[in-house]
């Protein structure tokens, strides 16, 4: 019998089924990056297509903070399910406190460098006039409360590979509810505008922070019993304590160089917004108008796939650290890499009918998209057209978000980071170089089409060549049987 940890166990610990944790994980990712959304639908009817514009301009910068966050919670919670998996659960606590204090130090950095710099950088994207003046306006507010905003999108995965992951969604319906509560009261009672838009979002993260916190500190685990309510589904992990507290060099490093994927995932959304809206603006206010409404509906539905990856990592990273588990036997270890694959093809599965659900929806109500974000006359008619025609993207974007985040859960690092940062620094900048030249501004809205589909052939190579070494390492455990 393998030794564990004393102590670090609480009764009424129980794993989490893949279908429950895809599913508040596609929930969670929704609503933790619908701030933005909700933010564009209040300003575009309560305050105009400009603010709406601001928004979207502003976003990019604001969500490298949020990447930032999302990035070393990712990786320090996938380093956390690794070292449950090996059955080192006080390393695991330390990994968790160690991912906190890291959040702090990333969130204060960046929100100075980002107040510095700002106004350069809404330049540097093509923002002036009235445009640069909005941006402006609600950059300074988000980027104020950058802290907040790491936080908030750091601690949901913490939570997730704690075994969380319904609680992790509940906290994020609680921080969404307020956030459209608020906008509604700051726009439209107090007509605060572009900036009362901010102060609701950043109210949200504040609110989702405190809850995450008091769930990690065992609190709400305390009030529950108190009252005599059902418990959460449990942790293998010990509420967080002042103990845990203790800087690990080593632990940052293994940390960081984890989250450079799921900061990636984070983050490539926004680059590829960036690149999309300086090639709009070539063509005019109406294209850039008409990018807004793609990056606000199909961007949030390319979400709800990063959700179905997410929702998998956990699964995938324990199963990966009780593979590399020494103190196991053969038998346990070669199990445990049938468990890997289990994971990975019931993933694909998953994505690939979430991405023809998204896609056959999307052309289903596309027409209805233009004026629920206020958008009339040729305003509405482009956005209707850039619609249809980019939706494809949908159809091959899960294939693509299930190899990102499957890789660094497994501790290939390197297919991660090549599926995450090819796109962006080569695919995406070449495909708009050269198709608005042949196409116009259709040429932009098929770019995501052709560069999905085009990741996902490298995404077949790599699953391929991966699932050939782990029969490999299966194969030399046999030999120990």
């Amino acid at each position: 019998m393998r030794k564990k940890n004393a102590g670090s166990t609480p009764a009424g610990s129980a794993p989490v089924s893949f279908r429950t944790s895809v599913a508040s994980s596609m929930i969670t990712m929704l609503l933790q990056s619908a701030y933005s959304v909700v933010d564009g639908l209040f300003v575009s009817n309560l305050v105009g297509d400009t603010a709406l514009a601001a928004v979207n301009v502003a976003w990019p910068i604001i969500a490298v903070i949020t990447a930032a966050g999302t990035g070393i919670g990712a990786g320090g919670a996938s380093y956390m399910s690794i070292k449950q998996g090996e059955q080192k659960l006080e390393e695991s606590n330390r990994v968790r406190a160690n991912t906190i204090l890291a959040l702090f130090a990333a969130g204060a950095v960046i929100t100075v460098c980002f107040l510095l710099f700002l106004t350069p950088l809404l330049k540097l994207m093509g923002a002036s006039g009235n445009l640069l003046t909005a941006a402006e306006q609600y950059g300074r507010i988000m980027i104020a409360g950058g802290v907040i905003q790491v936080l908030s999108c750091g601690l949901a995965p913490i939570l997730r590979n704690e075994n969380r992951q319904v609680g992790a969604m509940t906290i994020m319906v609680l921080g969404f509810l307020f956030n459209l509560t608020m906008d509604f009261v700051l726009l439209y009672f107090f007509h605060l505008g572009i900036g009362g838009a901010a102060l609701a979002s950043l109210g949200a993260q504040l609110l989702t922070t405190a809850l995450c916190f008091l769930t990690l500190f065992g609190v709400t685990d305390r009030l529950r019993a108190r009252l005599g309510l059902p418990g959460s589904a449990g942790t293998s992990l010990c509420p967080l304590s002042r103990e845990q507290f203790v800087f690990e060099k080593d632990c940052w490093k293994r940390i960081f160089s984890i989250g450079i994927s799921p900061f990636g995932i984070s983050l490539t959304p926004s680059l590829l917004i960036l690149y999309h809206n300086i090639a709009c603006l070539n063509y005019g206010d109406l294209a850039v108008s008409a990018y807004a409404l793609i990056s606000s509906t199909i961007g949030s539905y390319r979400i709800l796939l990063i959700g179905v990856a997410e929702g998998m990592q956990p699964l995938a990273s324990k199963a990966y650290g009780a593979s590399q588990n020494g103190n196991a036997t053969p038998a346990e270890r070669i199990a445990a890499y049938d468990e890997i694959r289990h994971i990975r093809n019931k993933a694909i599965r998953t994505a690939i009918a979430a991405s023809v659900l998204l896609f056959l929806f999307t052309i289903a109500t596309a027409s209805f998209y233009p004026a629920l974000y206020g958008y009339q006359g040729d305003a509405a008619a482009a956005g209707y057209h850039a619609v249809m025609l980019t939706a494809a993207q949908l159809i091959f974007t899960g294939i693509v978000r299930v190899t990102n985040s499957f890789f660094y859960a497994v501790g290939k690092n390197r297919y991660s980071l090549f599926m995450i940062y090819f796109d962006p620094l080569c695919l995406t900048p070449a495909a708009l170089a050269v198709l608005p030249h042949f196409f116009g501004t259709d040429g932009i809205w098929l770019t995501a089409v052709i560069t999905q589909f085009l990741l996902n052939l490298v995404a077949a190579g790599m699953f391929v060549r991966h699932n050939a070494q782990m029969k490999r390492e299966q194969a030399a455990l046999t030999k120990g049987v």
